[in-house]
Protein backbone atom coordinates (compact mmCIF):
# COMPACT_ATOMS: atom_id res chain seq x y z
CA UNK A 1 0.00 0.00 0.00
CA UNK A 2 1.96 3.42 -1.08
CA UNK A 3 1.02 6.55 0.94
CA UNK A 4 -1.46 8.99 -0.62
CA UNK A 5 -2.27 6.13 -3.75
CA UNK A 6 -5.96 6.34 -3.54
CA UNK A 7 -7.02 3.25 -4.53
CA UNK A 8 -5.48 -0.33 -3.73
CA UNK A 9 -5.74 -3.59 -5.85
CA UNK A 10 -5.88 -7.02 -4.91
CA UNK A 11 -6.30 -10.14 -6.56
CA UNK A 12 -8.12 -12.75 -4.37
CA UNK A 13 -10.06 -15.89 -4.56
CA UNK A 14 -10.27 -18.81 -7.37
CA UNK A 15 -11.95 -16.86 -9.93
CA UNK A 16 -9.55 -14.27 -9.85
CA UNK A 17 -11.14 -11.13 -8.63
CA UNK A 18 -9.94 -8.35 -8.00
CA UNK A 19 -11.18 -6.30 -4.47
CA UNK A 20 -10.06 -3.04 -4.10
CA UNK A 21 -8.90 -0.05 -1.39
CA UNK A 22 -10.60 3.41 -2.14
CA UNK A 23 -8.69 5.26 0.61
CA UNK A 24 -8.75 9.27 2.30
CA UNK A 25 -5.54 9.59 3.09
CA UNK A 26 -6.16 13.28 4.65
CA UNK A 27 -9.25 11.51 7.00
CA UNK A 28 -8.14 7.95 7.09
CA UNK A 29 -11.43 6.69 5.52
CA UNK A 30 -11.77 3.97 3.50
CA UNK A 31 -14.14 2.06 1.28
CA UNK A 32 -14.06 -1.35 -0.25
CA UNK A 33 -15.34 -3.03 -3.65
CA UNK A 34 -16.67 -6.10 -4.42
CA UNK A 35 -15.32 -7.51 -1.21
CA UNK A 36 -15.05 -11.56 -1.74
CA UNK A 37 -14.73 -13.55 1.38
CA UNK A 38 -11.33 -13.62 2.41
CA UNK A 39 -10.30 -10.40 3.22
CA UNK A 40 -7.31 -11.53 5.54
CA UNK A 41 -4.42 -8.80 3.54
CA UNK A 42 -6.79 -6.33 3.28
CA UNK A 43 -7.81 -6.07 6.85
CA UNK A 44 -4.11 -6.60 7.45
CA UNK A 45 -3.04 -3.02 5.37
CA UNK A 46 -6.07 -1.45 6.71
CA UNK A 47 -4.86 -1.68 10.20
CA UNK A 48 -1.19 -1.26 9.45
CA UNK A 49 -2.46 2.20 8.30
CA UNK A 50 -5.06 3.30 11.03
CA UNK A 51 -7.47 3.06 8.32
CA UNK A 52 -11.55 2.95 9.26
CA UNK A 53 -13.83 1.37 6.97
CA UNK A 54 -16.57 3.37 6.42
CA UNK A 55 -17.93 2.19 3.41
CA UNK A 56 -19.00 -1.02 0.91
CA UNK A 57 -19.46 -0.50 -3.06
CA UNK A 58 -21.08 -2.92 -4.81
CA UNK A 59 -20.54 -3.00 -8.76
CA UNK A 60 -23.35 -5.88 -8.67
CA UNK A 61 -24.63 -8.57 -6.77
CA UNK A 62 -22.80 -11.62 -8.11
CA UNK A 63 -21.48 -14.08 -5.22
CA UNK A 64 -17.67 -13.47 -5.99
CA UNK A 65 -18.08 -10.13 -5.43
CA UNK A 66 -20.33 -9.86 -1.95
CA UNK A 67 -19.24 -12.78 -0.04
CA UNK A 68 -17.14 -10.70 2.33
CA UNK A 69 -20.20 -8.32 2.92
CA UNK A 70 -22.51 -9.99 5.87
CA UNK A 71 -18.55 -10.52 7.97
CA UNK A 72 -17.77 -7.27 7.19
CA UNK A 73 -20.49 -6.01 8.27
CA UNK A 74 -20.34 -7.95 11.88
CA UNK A 75 -16.96 -6.62 12.02
CA UNK A 76 -17.74 -3.37 11.72
CA UNK A 77 -21.59 -2.34 12.68
CA UNK A 78 -21.01 1.26 11.45
CA UNK A 79 -20.48 0.15 8.26
CA UNK A 80 -22.70 1.33 4.72
CA UNK A 81 -23.20 -0.91 2.13
CA UNK A 82 -24.11 0.79 -1.10
CA UNK A 83 -25.08 -0.17 -4.30
CA UNK A 84 -27.92 -0.52 -6.83
CA UNK A 85 -30.99 -1.36 -5.59
CA UNK A 86 -31.27 -4.73 -7.55
CA UNK A 87 -28.18 -5.60 -6.18
CA UNK A 88 -28.56 -4.98 -2.72
CA UNK A 89 -31.82 -6.70 -2.69
CA UNK A 90 -30.02 -10.40 -4.31
CA UNK A 91 -28.87 -11.16 -0.64
CA UNK A 92 -29.14 -10.74 2.65
CA UNK A 93 -27.15 -8.96 4.87
CA UNK A 94 -27.28 -7.21 8.62
CA UNK A 95 -25.63 -4.17 7.61
CA UNK A 96 -26.83 -0.27 6.81
CA UNK A 97 -27.93 -0.18 2.89
CA UNK A 98 -27.68 2.77 0.92
CA UNK A 99 -29.71 2.48 -2.61
CA UNK A 100 -28.07 4.70 -4.88
CA UNK A 101 -28.69 5.65 -9.18
CA UNK A 102 -27.10 6.67 -11.92
CA UNK A 103 -24.89 9.95 -11.49
CA UNK A 104 -25.41 9.94 -7.93
CA UNK A 105 -22.22 10.64 -6.05
CA UNK A 106 -20.53 9.44 -3.03
CA UNK A 107 -18.01 10.47 -0.43
CA UNK A 108 -15.14 8.44 1.13
CA UNK A 109 -13.90 11.10 3.34
CA UNK A 110 -12.82 13.92 1.26
CA UNK A 111 -12.83 11.87 -2.04
CA UNK A 112 -15.85 12.11 -4.37
CA UNK A 113 -17.09 9.09 -6.38
CA UNK A 114 -19.54 9.14 -9.02
CA UNK A 115 -22.14 6.26 -9.52
CA UNK A 116 -22.94 5.09 -13.17
CA UNK A 117 -25.57 2.45 -13.99
CA UNK A 118 -24.25 0.44 -16.21
CA UNK A 119 -26.66 -2.73 -16.75
CA UNK A 120 -25.71 -5.34 -18.87
CA UNK A 121 -24.20 -8.18 -17.04
CA UNK A 122 -26.80 -7.64 -14.31
CA UNK A 123 -29.32 -5.16 -14.15
CA UNK A 124 -28.07 -3.51 -11.22
CA UNK A 125 -24.50 -2.99 -12.82
CA UNK A 126 -22.90 -0.09 -11.73
CA UNK A 127 -19.24 1.33 -12.49
CA UNK A 128 -18.01 3.86 -10.21
CA UNK A 129 -15.77 7.11 -10.95
CA UNK A 130 -13.33 8.04 -8.42
CA UNK A 131 -12.10 11.53 -9.34
CA UNK A 132 -8.74 11.36 -8.40
CA UNK A 133 -5.37 12.52 -10.62
CA UNK A 134 -5.83 10.55 -13.19
CA UNK A 135 -9.12 9.70 -12.70
CA UNK A 136 -9.92 6.01 -11.76
CA UNK A 137 -13.61 3.90 -13.34
CA UNK A 138 -14.13 0.95 -10.99
CA UNK A 139 -15.99 -1.56 -13.62
CA UNK A 140 -16.82 -4.40 -11.93
CA UNK A 141 -17.80 -7.17 -14.45
CA UNK A 142 -19.41 -4.68 -17.03
CA UNK A 143 -16.23 -3.85 -18.42
CA UNK A 144 -12.89 -6.20 -18.79
CA UNK A 145 -9.18 -5.56 -20.24
CA UNK A 146 -10.64 -6.05 -23.93
CA UNK A 147 -13.68 -7.93 -23.28
CA UNK A 148 -16.76 -7.09 -21.30
CA UNK A 149 -19.03 -8.97 -19.12
CA UNK A 150 -21.34 -12.28 -19.75
CA UNK A 151 -25.01 -10.93 -20.73
CA UNK A 152 -26.61 -14.69 -20.53
CA UNK A 153 -26.80 -14.33 -16.91
CA UNK A 154 -30.04 -13.64 -14.88
CA UNK A 155 -30.84 -10.27 -15.21
CA UNK A 156 -28.41 -9.75 -18.20
CA UNK A 157 -28.38 -8.19 -21.33
CA UNK A 158 -26.76 -7.23 -24.78
CA UNK A 159 -28.86 -4.44 -25.47
CA UNK A 160 -28.17 -3.21 -22.44
CA UNK A 161 -24.48 -3.48 -22.28
CA UNK A 162 -24.30 -2.09 -25.84
CA UNK A 163 -26.08 1.05 -24.71
CA UNK A 164 -23.66 0.90 -20.89
CA UNK A 165 -20.49 0.54 -23.13
CA UNK A 166 -22.04 3.59 -25.33
CA UNK A 167 -22.18 5.73 -22.23
CA UNK A 168 -19.01 5.04 -20.38
CA UNK A 169 -17.10 5.64 -24.11
CA UNK A 170 -17.96 9.55 -23.25
CA UNK A 171 -15.97 9.79 -19.80
CA UNK A 172 -12.39 11.25 -20.13
CA UNK A 173 -10.20 9.06 -22.47
CA UNK A 174 -7.31 9.35 -19.13
CA UNK A 175 -9.36 7.02 -16.99
CA UNK A 176 -7.88 4.26 -15.49
CA UNK A 177 -10.20 1.49 -15.95
CA UNK A 178 -10.02 -1.34 -13.08
CA UNK A 179 -11.86 -4.62 -13.80
CA UNK A 180 -13.88 -6.98 -11.40
CA UNK A 181 -11.73 -9.83 -12.08
CA UNK A 182 -7.69 -10.03 -14.17
CA UNK A 183 -8.75 -12.11 -17.06
CA UNK A 184 -6.31 -10.14 -19.17
CA UNK A 185 -2.49 -10.35 -19.17
CA UNK A 186 -2.77 -6.82 -17.68
CA UNK A 187 -4.06 -5.47 -14.92
CA UNK A 188 -5.48 -2.13 -15.82
CA UNK A 189 -5.72 -0.28 -18.54
CA UNK A 190 -7.28 3.29 -19.62
CA UNK A 191 -10.09 4.10 -21.39
CA UNK A 192 -8.61 5.56 -24.11
CA UNK A 193 -6.73 2.41 -24.96
CA UNK A 194 -9.88 0.25 -24.39
CA UNK A 195 -11.67 2.67 -26.92
CA UNK A 196 -9.01 2.38 -29.52
CA UNK A 197 -8.18 -1.41 -29.21
CA UNK A 198 -11.17 -3.34 -27.24
CA UNK A 199 -13.33 -5.43 -29.49
CA UNK A 200 -16.27 -4.43 -27.30
CA UNK A 201 -16.06 -0.96 -28.10
CA UNK A 202 -15.71 -1.50 -31.87
CA UNK A 203 -19.11 -2.92 -31.77
CA UNK A 204 -21.63 -0.40 -33.88
CA UNK A 205 -24.78 -2.48 -33.23
CA UNK A 206 -25.92 -5.21 -30.47
CA UNK A 207 -25.90 -7.94 -32.69
CA UNK A 208 -22.03 -7.23 -33.17
CA UNK A 209 -21.71 -7.26 -29.41
CA UNK A 210 -23.84 -10.85 -29.03
CA UNK A 211 -21.74 -12.53 -31.88
CA UNK A 212 -17.96 -11.57 -30.09
CA UNK A 213 -16.51 -14.64 -29.29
Amino acid sequence: MLRDEPIVQYELGSLRNFVYLILDWSTRQAGIVDPGKDLTPVLSDLTKQGFTLATILLTHGHFDHIGGVSPLCKKFPEIQVVGHPHALGSFKFSGSAREISDLEEIRIGDLRITAHHTPGHTRGGMCYLVHSTPPQLLTGDTIFIGDCGRTDLESGSSAEMFESVSKLRKLPGECVILPGHHYAQACTSTLEHEIKHSKVFQCKTVKELEELP
